[in-house]
Formats: structure tokens, C-alpha cells, sequence
């Protein structure tokens, strides 16, 4: 009994003196904020079929709409492909995400992606950025702009001398997307042989295809496709860089006239340069970040100025005027882009209307809070474009086409992010808004087009760009 009563007194006091040392001494805990509200539907699958269903029509909007507005909130969590999603929305949002997402979140790339670019696995995305952005200045300086420009302007005059003067019908989007990779191609790796282009072209159609495909490598999926298409052009980009590399050796002042040039001669702080398969790596990104998404925003720019003759006549009218202060210089140079105002205005109009993408994946590397609502690490961020530009908070009367929103002084900062934002701004962004342009002025300056296909839908094949359903074929008319 005696040993009883010690045994319980011992346990007693043991109990007391944990309760009084946590009581006074220890730190107390941070109350955790809760997670934002929302659900992760069901095991695995979560809400992945209705976003993806979203995604393909381009109504993602849609989906994240009728959840703002469920949970009363611009942010709210969900379950997509298997992870724990948190989505915003809306101005705040999108700068909280772009300006402090330096220390906040990383790029979150698919297991598809970081197999088809394998320097994702040692490459840190915000160095990978950093690096993207020096090399993309240099193309974009004020020694360089007017020969890019130039080199633009010829290429379209000659593209549209080959491809679509006296035809009486084309593919818009077939086309444009030959041209801007054509171009791409020039730029980034220097190539102008047009057999080599059309291979580079037809192998790069079937590797971006594989970018957000299920990352089964088995013969006759789409991703053995993109792999085996990937592969194919390594093997040409390792003879092209051991030749450059070459050449660079017999001529140390050899001039940088391509990225490829650039990223084989890039150092970093440390004086490291980049291994072979980053340089692969940064040109395919370049390439496939310049050429598609550009060709799509000129495709539905013709298409939206084609359906909207009160804006098309005073585009006309501006790039007339251009052409007729150009007389007798035939070439543009950086003092006419800068002259097409409200040419860039319509564009940016088609841009709020149909997002060329329709929102961007980030991952949190640590704990944040936003809103009174807690985000844990590893957790997966979702930015909807769509859903802000289509909200009437922003953009009165968000369904009717008014290019004129963008004249003046604009919209509210980060309502309209095509091109990303603060430090995470898409490098190409300059590049991309030159090219549109230059590209826009001369097939205003030839033709005028009609719609086969007026009801044609835009979708989001492949879960990523948007792209008219039958390509835009139209039929022409030379000025």
C-alpha cells in the first residue's frame, strides 16, 4: 500500500509540475489561422474533372466564379490532379502573388514538363528566370531593337509574299504559327535554312503536345511522343551548340547575333557556365514561350478585328497614317511600334476577353498567410486570369468589347496579366508585344479577310493555349 501511495503521489506530482512548467515557462503556441474555406471533393480525383472540363473550354472563370461566390471569398482551396490547390482571384491577389511570390512560392512545373526538361531537376526556377531575363535584355537593348525590328519586318514582308498573297484561302493560325516560329527560330538559335526549319517546326508541334499530357512513356501515348520528339531534337541541338562552341573559340569577339550565342558565353555570380542540357533546356523554353503564344494572340486579333468593324476602321486608320509618315523609309523602326496605340489597346481588349492562358500553377516553399487564412508549405497556387478580367468589379460591362479601357490611363494595376507580373514578368514580354505589331501592320497594310467558320468555338486543346477550334480559315482579298 505504501509503495501505492508513493507511486501516485510521484505520478501527481510529476503531472503538476508539467502543467506549471508549461504554464509559465514554455512559449505558448501560435494560433494556427484556418485554411481558406473550399473542399477537396472526392479522394484522389477532387474537383480535377470539373476543372479540366473548365480548362479545355476556357471557362475557368466559371469554375472559380461560382466558388468566390459559394465561399465569399477570393481565395479558396480545392483538390486538382492530386494536390491540395488554393485559387485566387482578383487584383490584390494577383500582386501579392507576383511581388512577394519571390520568397513565397516556386514555379510549379508537372512531372510531364520536368521529364521533357530535364534541367528542371538541378535548375532552381527563379535562377532559371534571373538567367532567362539577361539574356533576353540583350536582344532588347537599344543597340539591338532596331535590327530585331527589322529583321521582324522583312521576315513578315516575305512571309506573307510566300504563304498568302494570291491565295484566295488560309489557315490564320496554321500560318502565323509557321511564321512566329520561323522567327523564333532565327532569333534564338540562328537558323535560317527553311528545311531545317520546317523539321524543327514539325518536331516542336509534337513536344509541346506533351506538356501537360499523363506522363506514361509507352509507346502510342502522347507523352512517348513528345519524349521521343524531345530526344530527336537534342541530338540536332548538340551538333548546333559543339559547332557554335567551335566557332566561338576560333573567334573570341565572334558577335552575340542569337540567344544561343548569349547562353553559351552566360556566367552566373559564381562564373559558372551552363551545362549542355541547360542551354537545350532555355532554347526549347524560349522557343515554345515566343512562337505559340504569340501566334495565338495574332490569330484571335485578326479574328475579333475581323467580327468588329467599328474597331477595324480606326486600327486602319492609325496604321495608315504610320505607313504614311514612314514615305520614303520602307522599314518600321522602335519610333513606329511606339505610334500604335490603339492598335495595342485592341490587342490588350482581345487579351481580357480570351486569355491566351488561362491561369498559372505556383507552389509554396513555406507556411503563409493571406487574408486572415492559413496556406501551408507544398501546397499548390493557382492564379485565374479569366476570373478577374471577366469581373464587372474591374471591367464594367466585362462582356462588351471596348478596346477604349485601355487608352488613357489604363486599368487598376494587375487586373490584366498576360504576361505575368513584378519579378516573375515574362522575359519575352517586349519581344512578344513587338512582334504582334510589326507582323499586324504589314497584313493590315495587304488584306482584308472574311470568317469561313462564324461560329467557330475557341478551346484549349491540351489544357494549354487558346486556339480556334478549326484554325481560323479565312478567305482573302489583297489591298
Amino acid at each position: 500500500m505504501d509503495l501505492f501511495l508513493l507511486f501516485v503521489t510521484t505520478l501527481l506530482s510529476m503531472i503538476i509540475i508539467n502543467f506549471l512548467f508549461k504554464y509559465f515557462f514554455a512559449k505558448p503556441k501560435e494560433n494556427i489561422l484556418p485554411a481558406p474555406p473550399g473542399t477537396f471533393g472526392w479522394p484522389i480525383i477532387g474537383e480535377t474533372i470539373q476543372f479540366l472540363v473548365s480548362l479545355h473550354y476556357g471557362l475557368v472563370h466559371k469554375f472559380v466564379e461560382e466558388r468566390t461566390k459559394k465561399y465569399n471569398s477570393n481565395v479558396f482551396k480545392t483538390s486538382i490532379l492530386g494536390q491540395k490547390v488554393v485559387i485566387f482571384s482578383g487584383p490584390a491577389a494577383n500582386k501579392f502573388i507576383f511581388t512577394k511570390g519571390k520568397k513565397l512560392f516556386i514555379g510549379w512545373r508537372p512531372n510531364s514538363v520536368q521529364k521533357l526538361f530535364p534541367s528542371t531537376s538541378f535548375v532552381h526556377i527563379e535562377h532559371d528566370t534571373k538567367r532567362a531575363q539577361n539574356v533576353i535584355s540583350y536582344l532588347l537593348n537599344s543597340k539591338n531593337v532596331e535590327k530585331l525590328i527589322s529583321t521582324m519586318d522583312y521576315m513578315s514582308t516575305i512571309h506573307l509574299e510566300n504563304h498568302w498573297k494570291g491565295k484566295y484561302e488560309v489557315i490564320v493560325y496554321d500560318l502565323v504559327k509557321l511564321f512566329t516560329f520561323s522567327l523564333s527560330i532565327k532569333a534564338f538559335m540562328g537558323i535560317e535554312d527553311s528545311q531545317k526549319i520546317l523539321y524543327f517546326y514539325e518536331k516542336f508541334k509534337i513536344f509541346t503536345q506533351g506538356l501537360l499530357a499523363v506522363d506514361i512513356n509507352l509507346p502510342g501515348t502522347t507523352f512517348y511522343k513528345a519524349m521521343k520528339a524531345g530526344n530527336e531534337l537534342r541530338k540536332e541541338m548538340k551538333v548546333i551548340i559543339e559547332e557554335r562552341r567551335a566557332k566561338l573559340l576560333e573567334n573570341l569577339e565572334l558577335p552575340k547575333v542569337d540567344v544561343l550565342t548569349q547562353l553559351i558565353n552566360e556566367q552566373d555570380e559564381n562564373g559558372k557556365y551552363m551545362t549542355e542540357i541547360e542551354i537545350m533546356d532555355k532554347v526549347f523554353g524560349f522557343i515554345i514561350g515566343s512562337y505559340d503564344t504569340t501566334a495565338t494572340t495574332i490569330t484571335l486579333t485578326m479574328k475579333y478585328l475581323q467580327e468588329k468593324p467599328e474597331f477595324f476602321t480606326e486600327i486602319i486608320q492609325e496604321q495608315n497614317e504610320i505607313s504614311r509618315q514612314m514615305i520614303p523609309r520602307k522599314e518600321l523602326c522602335w519610333d513606329d511600334i511606339g505610334k500604335m496605340k490603339k492598335t495595342w489597346s485592341f490587342v490588350n481588349e482581345v487579351l481580357r476577353n480570351t486569355p491566351v492562358v488561362q491561369g498559372i500553377f505556383r507552389e509554396a516553399t513555406e507556411d503563409f498567410t493571406y487574408e486572415d487564412f492559413h496556406v501551408p508549405k507544398g501546397w499548390k497556387i493557382y492564379v485565374s486570369f479569366g476570373a478577374t478580367q471577366k469581373n464587372g468589379k474591374y471591367f464594367p460591362n466585362p462582356m462588351r468589347f471596348d478596346s477604349s479601357r485601355f487608352e488613357g490611363n489604363g486599368q487598376i494595376p494587375y487586373t490584366l496579366i498576360p504576361f505575368g507580373g513584378g519579378h516573375r514578368m515574362c522575359p519575352g514580354q517586349e519581344f512578344a508585344r513587338i512582334l504582334i505589331l510589326v507582323f499586324l501592320h504589314h497584313v493590315l497594310k495587304n488584306f482584308r479577310w472574311e470568317n469561313k467558320v462564324p461560329s467557330e468555338k475557341i478551346l484549349y486543346p491540351y489544357f494549354l493555349l487558346a486556339i480556334p477550334r478549326d484554325g481560323y480559315p479565312v478567305t482573302l482579298s489583297s489591298v
